[in-house]
């Protein structure tokens, strides 16, 4: 499964990135930290799936992206990992289409198996 990791904190896509390469049947095919950026990755080489922060750049521009991927990429995946963990902001995130939401403070290990289990079932 290839992943795409769209975060504006270069330690949050190091460390996750580490994690999600570490699990047999994935491979991270690049990192975006902004829309711009994310939508001409996804564009140039589409992932199957995308590992998206809902905070880019101090805004909740992470909806952007995940409405375009929906508009315009409906088969590619999409798990959000952020450092809001609201229950509003979970649903908001899985109305739009996303797949999971996971608070990146202390869902990490369970955003990696979710991950795990979608390359394996691929």
């Amino acid at each position: 499964m290839k992943v795409l990791r769209v975060d504006d904190s270069v330690a949050i896509q190091q460390s996750f990135g580490a994690l999600l390469e570490a699990a047999p049947g994935i491979e991270v095919i690049g990192y975006a930290a902004d829309v711009t950026s994310a939508l001409a990755s996804i564009a140039s080489n589409p992932p199957d799936l995308i590992v998206l922060d809902s905070n880019l750049r101090g805004h909740d521009h992470g909806i952007d992206v995940l409405l375009c991927v929906r508009q315009r990429h409906s088969g590619i995946k999409v798990v959000m990992l952020s450092n809001r963990s609201w229950a509003s902001m979970r649903k908001k995130y899985i109305d739009a289409g996303a797949l999971e939401y996971f608070d990146k403070g202390i869902e990490f290990q369970q955003a990696r198996d979710f991950i795990a289990e979608l390359a394996h079932a691929s």
